[in-house]
């Protein structure tokens, strides 16, 4: 027998992975543009605050170095986080999120570094938080055209990110679903495999250890980077031994358990110890996201406070000379990990019978509500007491809205998954409150859709997610929708 026969080459794929130096080209082009646009940002920030509130413009060497370190730093941590993988998933999704974390991020360890080295004297704090602002919108501007073009790059020239074999073993359902999902990721699937059904075996004169080699020798022969195993429930004991057969292949072997595809969107790979686990349902739940989120709870709602301070003083004259009663009014509901808080409004109606068996949600043309109440409902200025309940951390400025406690009782036997939008704060604006989902839920149906947005904000989490919420509850039509 011939060595060819004995080792089948594999054959050549049409789209060919790039070459070292054609991702090191390219990594460095992104990175290398980022850095100059962050600098950019950062210098011509300081220019414009200098010309705005001195009236003048002149080159200062400490502001010059100061943003070529932002830069650099940025550059940096982006590095470190793999935000440059221009091939893999995390350029799609990971890297696109991340950005604006990382520029804060930057920002927090130059402030840090400044402080502790008593280098910031005579560092202007408005120029400081101008430059952030600055580099803010310049990190999402270039990282939208530099996705595009990386992607337009990536098609043209055929570049694939991985080949792969995909093996189903028995009992894999919905095997369809995942294909799909695959050809719109445009993953590049050398050849779908069937593993064998146990009756199958039975009925025919192959064993297992006979079907695992063949299945071994025909993954050998592809031109592949990857064995991804799709395997159900059932028959475990034939994972384990199929897993163990390819791995004397030189490829990476990857598991999907079909049944939590749709759980597993967020998940990550932790450790207890010398074990390692799939974590589900993070949400912000590493020590990072969780400062990011409450830096960013804390910045925005005591800055709202300074600014709007004279507008609550006005809104509390006008509700008292309106009707009777106290301009402030607390609600019992249910915040994170179900804990009961009480949410701060100002008063809206002339009755707010908010005990559990007495709860009546607000209708449209409600004669409730009075005539400065309407127009603070409509304009959400009513919420905006919930500011204290974010600083003293029982909600937090975006999440899922807290429903009465009588509505949780009422939807959850009906809802699967309802108290999941518990997992996070609860918000004073949230997913499905800019998409036009809120108002009077006296339905099955309206409440299912609101829950589905809480739960995929939940799953989907990030911190520049949370600043497009803001600014689309400020700047949306959509977001004032049903507001009575």
């Amino acid at each position: 027998m011939s060595l060819n026969a004995m080792f089948p080459r594999a054959q050549p794929l049409a789209g060919t992975a790039p070459t070292h130096r054609t991702q090191v080209f390219w990594t460095a082009v992104v990175a290398g543009l980022e850095a100059i646009v962050i600098v950019a940002c950062a210098y011509g920030a300081f220019l414009a605050y200098s010309a705005s509130v001195y009236g003048v413009v002149f080159f200062r060497t400490d502001y010059a170095l100061a943003s070529i370190a932002m830069g650099a730093l940025y550059v940096g941590l982006c590095v470190a986080d793999n935000q440059y993988d221009l091939l893999g998933q995390e350029w799609n999704e990971h890297s696109r999120s991340r950005g604006g974390a990382t520029i804060v991020l930057s920002f927090v360890i130059l402030l840090a570094i400044g402080y502790a080295t008593n280098s910031l004297d005579g560092y202007s704090r408005g120029t400081f938080f101008a430059q952030l602002v600055a580099t803010l919108l310049g990190q999402i501007a270039i990282r939208a055209v530099l996705w595009q073009v990386i992607d337009h790059v990536r098609l043209n020239a055929q570049w694939r990110r991985e080949s792969m074999a995909v093996l189903v073993m028995p009992g894999a359902r919905d095997v369809g679903d995942i294909r799909a999902r695959l050809a719109i990721r445009q993953e590049h699937v050398v050849r779908w495999i069937d593993f064998p059904s146990v009756s199958d075996r039975i009925n025919g004169s192959a064993s297992l250890e006979v079907q695992l080699s063949e299945i071994r020798s025909e993954c050998r022969a592809l031109p592949i980077d990857a064995v991804l195993v799709l395997f159900g429930a059932d028959n475990m004991d034939v994972v384990s031994h199929t897993v163990e057969a390819l791995s004397e292949l030189p490829v990476r072997i990857q598991l999907l358990p079909v049944e939590l595809t749709d759980l597993m969107r967020r998940s990550r790979v932790g450790s207890y110890g010398h074990l390692r686990v799939l974590e589900l349902f993070c949400g912000p739940c590493s020590l990072r996201d969780r400062f990011l989120k409450r830096t960013f709870d804390i910045v925005i709602a005591t800055s709202m406070i300074l600014v709007l301070w004279p507008l609550f003083v006005v809104v509390a004259i006008l509700i008292k000379l309106d009707s009777r009663g106290p301009v402030l009014f607390q609600q019992a509901r249910l915040g994170f990990n179900n804990e009961p808080i009480r949410v701060l409004k100002f008063r809206s109606m002339t009755t707010f019978d908010d005990a559990h068996d007495e709860f009546r949600q607000a209708v449209r043309n409600d004669p409730r509500v009075t005539g400065i109440g309407r127009v603070l409902r409509q304009t959400n200025i009513d919420e905006l007491p919930q500011l204290l309940n974010v600083l003293r951390g029982e909600m937090s400025i975006v999440g899922p809205r807290p429903h009465a406690i009588a509505h949780n009782r009422m939807f959850a036997d009906h809802i699967r998954k309802m108290f999941r939008r518990h997992n996070v704060k609860p918000g004073i604006t949230g997913w499905a409150q800019v998409n036009g989902l809120r108002g009077e839920t006296d339905t099955f149906d309206k409440m299912r859709k609101r829950i589905e947005h809480d739960l995929y904000y939940v799953d989907n989490w990030s911190f520049f997610f949370d600043i497009k919420i803001l600014i689309m509850t400020i700047i949306s039509r959509r977001a004032h929708i049903n507001a009575y």
